[in-house]
């Protein structure tokens, strides 16, 4: 009796038992479900979750890494029949683009200036102190300058230290002499060849010659020599190869090289290949997709920028899958792609399609995208376009990389959820690192740049840093499958948002813009207050007053047009501006508090310094600079980021040091935005307001100053109203 009641006993603790486990099990099931669905409501972005996690689940790291092995394997010497027919690279993208099933593949070519040059052979041979081989371009094919004459040549090496002033060659007799040094190649030519008879030159310039002492650079040299000169040739070396060398001289002791070169050269051409994936017809307007194919034909870079031409091909094929699928909207624009010659090749396809140039409403450019970013202390960073072009296409594409780099982050407040990244986007033969990201201010130097000079709103993603680009160590090896699926997710989604946008996007779009703007307004109004709060001098008070203000006026303006650019977005852009004018009233309303606060600010500051407050007035430099146009002269091969060709270095040489100095007085990071606004016939006043308020207050005596050199060199016309 007592072993049955026993046995009842522990019968019904075992039951209460596996109740509590299956209790434990279903609490803990439930805080989790919680937990996710509250995590997926603070993670949101343009498009839905259902969208994000399909595209998330089909866009392919691992197929655009095979994309770039297929395109560049490795650095190889291209053969000539390549530039008879058509280049590889192109071949590949027309061949996958095809198989994805875009639409219109087409190779196309546009003749280019000058002719192209193609090394058969290359060889760099050590003589004295020893017989070694250095170079062969069919090791390192960015070994050999390109441009350089064929022909074999022996010759005494002579050390320049850096190469690149004058003085470096003083007391040094160069004539019929290799020169070596740590300026680039071109610059040595034209030093050491073109002004002091050497047959050729060894560069040995590098990024980062300690921490990269075996990377070579990829240079070239001029083919275009002065009448009576030889444009001879370049040879560009490892740091420690040229540390060695230099050793050698230094103990006194005579290097002789002997360099072997065959080259071939070719009409000058431009390759490029386009692709479509037709719209719905229901828009008139167009979306471009963009990256560079080629940089020059020689240098064939894993990275810079064949992994943006991999991952815009890979996000057309997960696209064209997912609507196929009906997991993303059909497009109601036909999106473009283009994969050119680096800036030279979409100027040229931009210029012969103007009947589609002129639909196009947005392009979203990929420079350099597939680099594991902890090895190379990267970021994937997304550049915004400058001030003096506000669109939506900031926010939109920002929208998107925050919300797919927060879904990478291990964030202790779901840690119900498990230790680990909230929602992981990697690939299996990919890496498990975050994903670094960073919003920035404009840089130019891509594609995106030729673009908004024809009038077309783009931003650009790029890696940086990239430890190895323009180098010989710009290989496959350094590329992460995890990183081009992020990037492809993030740039599919932007496409898709982009390509589908009827109202309802458009309206979401013009949300995210004004609240993003919002913030920006917010840190112009911190930027002003602390000019207020940092100024030690009573009598400068006012200035920093009228400077706080201007930040905040320029601000309101920028984030007025971008609120306008959202109406392309509408079904109906002209019935689209209408709705929207209501919200750019209220940017206006926001500018006018935050005003107010500065002026209680500037009101405060005033007392305790026992300063009088003054409403700004003009100056009398104000007031003439107010009166006086600056206009850019644009001549041959100017444009967006220059002064149309004429503020080179043979112009600056003939400046005094007075005049050399005050073209340094306008900071570096502002000069692509003047030469922007030279465009727009601004008074110098609203110039320097202009890039005061984008940036940092610039002195107006610096401008005036810089401009007034400027038109002394034919670059930049004053007129007086």
């Amino acid at each position: 009796m007592t072993l049955i009641i026993l046995m009842q006993n522990w019968e019904r603790s075992e039951t209460m038992k596996r109740l509590l486990q299956l209790a434990l099990v279903v609490g803990f099931c439930s805080i989790t479900f919680r937990a996710g669905v509250a995590q997926e409501r603070e993670d949101r972005t343009l498009l839905s979750w259902e969208q994000m996690r399909a595209i998330i689940n089909e866009a392919s790291g691992e197929r655009a890494l095979h994309h770039v092995l297929e395109l560049v394997p490795y650095p190889r010497v291209r053969p000539l029949t390549e530039y008879e027919l058509t280049f590889r690279e192109s071949e590949v993208m027309a061949k996958f683009a095809r198989e994805y099933g875009y639409s219109n593949v087409e190779i196309e070519s546009f003749p280019s200036q000058g002719r192209l040059w193609q090394p058969i052979q290359g060889e760099l041979w050590m003589v004295e102190p020893e017989a070694r081989k250095l170079c062969d371009i069919y090791d390192v094919a960015v070994s050999l300058a390109a441009n350089s004459e064929s022909g074999e040549f022996q010759a005494e090496v002579v050390d320049v230290g850096s190469g690149s002033r004058g003085e470096d060659f003083a007391g040094k007799d160069v004539q019929g002499k290799i020169v070596l040094g740590s300026a680039g190649a071109g610059t040595l030519q034209r030093l050491g060849m073109f002004e002091r008879g050497a047959v050729g030159v060894l560069s040995y310039s590098s990024l980062r010659p300690d921490s990269y002492p075996d990377q070579i650079s990829s240079q070239s040299i001029t083919a275009n020599a002065p009448e009576g000169k030889k444009a001879g040739f370049g040879w560009s070396l490892s740091p420690r190869v040229a540390r060695e060398m230099i050793s050698f001289l230094s103990r006194g002791q005579k290097v002789v090289l002997r360099s072997v070169i065959k080259a071939e050269t070719f009409p000058g051409e431009l390759e490029t290949v386009h692709a479509t994936i037709p719209g719905d017809g229901s828009s008139d307007q167009d979306v471009m997709v963009s990256a560079h194919l080629y940089e020059g034909y020689i240098k064939q870079g894993a990275n810079d920028d064949n992994s943006g031409c991999a991952l815009t091909l890979e996000m057309g094929r997960a696209y064209i899958r997912l609507v196929k699928e009906g997991k993303l909207p059909p497009p109601k624009r036909t999106i473009h792609f283009l994969w050119v010659p680096e800036i030279s090749g979409t100027n040229a396809w931009l210029n012969k399609h103007k009947d589609i140039k002129k639909r196009i409403i947005a392009d979203l450019n990929f420079d350099m995208e597939g680099l594991r970013l902890s090895t190379s202390a990267s970021f994937w960073v997304l550049h915004r376009t400058p001030d003096t072009f506000p669109t939506f296409l900031n926010d939109l594409s920002a929208s998107i990389l925050e919300f797919v780099a927060n879904l990478m982050r291990e964030r202790v407040r779901y840690r119900a959820n498990g230790y680990r990244f909230t929602l992981p986007v990697v690939s299996p033969n990919g890496s498990q690192d975050p994903f670094y990201i960073m919003i920035d201010k404009h840089y130019g130097a891509s594609d995106h740049v030729v673009y908004m000079q024809h009038g077309i709103p783009s931003v650009m993603f790029i890696t940086w840093p990239d430890m190895w680009y323009h180098s010989s160590q710009d290989t496959p090896d350094k590329l992460d499958p995890t990183q081009f699926k992020r990037a492809a997710v993030v740039g599919t989604a932007a496409m898709s948002a982009i390509a589908s946008a009827g109202d309802e996007m458009a309206m979401k779009v013009a949300a995210e813009s004004m609240a993003r703007g919002a913030e920006r307004m917010g840190v112009a109004e911190r930027k002003g207050l602390s000019y207020l709060a940092d100024e030690t001098d009573d009598a400068a008070l006012l200035q920093a007053y009228k400077e706080a203000r201007n930040t905040l006026r320029h601000a309101a303006e920028v984030e007025k047009a971008v609120i306008r650019s959202a109406a392309v977005l509408f079904n109906s852009p002209a019935d689209g501006q209408k709705k929207l004018a209501s919200l750019v009233a209220v940017v206006e309303k926001r500018a006018s508090a935050l005003q107010g606060e500065v002026d209680a600010f500037y009101q405060l500051c005033a007392e305790q310094k026992n300063a009088r407050t003054m409403r700004p007035e003009l100056t009398a430099a104000e007031k003439e600079a107010a009166r006086t146009i600056a206009e850019r002269v644009v001549g041959p091969g100017g444009g967006f980021g220059g002064f149309g060709g004429r503020g080179g270095t043979a112009g600056r040489a003939r400046l005094s040091e007075v005049e050399q100095e005050a073209l340094r007085k306008v900071p570096q990071h502002m000069t692509a935005e003047l030469n922007i606004l030279l465009g727009q016939k601004k008074s110098i006043l609203e110039i320097r307001d202009f890039l005061s308020g984008e940036f940092e207050p610039l002195d107006l005596a610096y401008l005036t100053k810089y401009l007034t050199v400027m038109a002394k060199m034919g670059g930049v016309r004053l007129v007086t109203k």
